[in-house]
């Protein structure tokens, strides 16, 4: 693009609204509804193609196929004379009507998170996929992206039909590659048109006494937990930025972020990292209208796939009970004596993700049914 184009543009839309407006006084009768939205729907750019614009994905799409429809007909109407649209008032009429109004007015109210855009790494798994279906019930589109192409299949699936083909899609991706996670925001801004929310989730864990813990296990618990979280934010960032709207980021941190715990001094330090890493970049967003906070959970075990393998192995030995005794065990060293879902964690993101939360940033939302130890001092 040449280097005065989004000036360019942004003079063409304004002349756009100002011709809405006039059209508007000049066919308006003393019974229409008040002007809507004056914006384009449908944009033409020579070289690019069509981009069309609404209040969610599917009306969006919906503009799109009507318009290319619209082309047809215009060529054909080319091809045996010259192609002329309706008088302007006819047109005028027809988009005021007072029936569609009717019926306009008798819509839903949109919901908290209609329009918003959301990117959830670890998107298939319990807390991730949790998170997208939570978003999604409050009118969000959702970038489900995750290693395990398998499971992000079926995630996206599953979540498709239940909210609808237009509110989700996936990416696979490796939160470790610094080109997968840019190729994954930019396919995000192609399909949604930009981002509002994100959600570093992607998560690993491991234990094993310090004397044990080989420089493998320790580079892989910093890459995808430390490192992962940085690519992912740092991308959100530029694209956040770029679009001037503000936006909200929430890491899924741990109860390991704030308390030490023995034999797991890897997943331990890569979550603390994490943690302050998303103190740093809630002052760095802060002047961009960008929030930045933590849900800290902890012993989330349904739905998890950390906890399916070696990790619960190892924290059963390490808490001296039989696995399947390791749920009831965390259960009843939590305070209130609950267990936590990954239901609860979607929640508290969602709290994050939405204006009830639009006076706070660099803060911590401790999921845990209560842990001394995690108390934030």
């Amino acid at each position: 693009l040449p280097p005065d184009a989004e000036a360019r543009l942004d003079a063409l839309l304004a002349d756009y609204r100002a011709g809405y407006a006039a059209y508007y006084d000049r066919c308006k009768r003393p019974d229409s509804p008040k002007m809507r939205d004056p914006n384009a729907v449908v944009y033409l750019a020579p070289g690019v193609g069509m981009m069309t614009f609404a209040a969610d994905k599917a009306t969006a799409r919906i503009a799109a196929e009507f318009y290319a429809n619209a082309i047809t007909v215009m060529r054909g109407a080319s091809g045996v004379s010259r192609y002329v649209g309706l008088p302007e008032q006819e047109a005028f009429d027809i988009e005021y009507w007072l029936l569609e109004e009717a019926k306009l007015q008798r819509m839903p109210k949109p919901k908290a998170l209609a329009g918003k855009v959301a990117f959830i790494t670890g998107g298939a798994g319990g807390i991730g996929r949790a998170t997208a279906e939570r978003l999604m019930a409050e009118g969000a589109c959702a970038m489900l992206a995750d290693i395990d192409a398998g499971a992000l299949a079926t995630a996206v699936s599953d979540c498709a039909a239940r909210f609808g083909r237009d509110a989700v899609q996936g990416a696979a991706m490796d939160v470790t590659d610094e080109a997968q996670v840019a190729a994954a925001f930019a396919q995000t801004a192609r399909a949604f048109g930009g981002l509002d929310i994100l959600v570093c989730n992607a998560g690993i864990a491991s234990a094993a006494p310090i004397e044990d813990t080989t420089l493998a296990e320790w580079t892989r618990n910093q890459a995808i937990l430390s490192t992962g979280y940085f690519l992912s934010a740092r991308e959100g960032f530029r694209l956040m930025k770029a679009q001037g709207a503000g936006g909200s980021v929430v890491f899924i941190g741990s109860k390991n972020a704030l308390a030490a715990s023995a034999g797991a001094s890897a997943y331990s330090a890569a979550k603390a990292a994490a943690l302050h890493l998303a103190r740093c970049l809630a002052l760095e967003g802060a002047p961009l209208g960008i929030r930045v906070n933590t849900v800290n959970p902890d012993a989330v075990l349904r739905g998890s796939t950390i906890w399916k393998g070696a990790w619960r192995t190892q924290r059963a030995a390490s808490n001296n009970v039989a696995e399947d005794a390791l749920e009831e065990h965390y259960r009843q060293r939590s305070l209130l004596k609950r267990s936590v879902y990954p239901e609860d964690i979607a929640e508290a993101v969602a709290f994050f993700a939405s204006d009830q939360s639009a006076k706070s940033t660099g803060n911590i939302l401790n999921v845990d049914a209560g842990n001394a130890q995690a108390f934030t001092r």
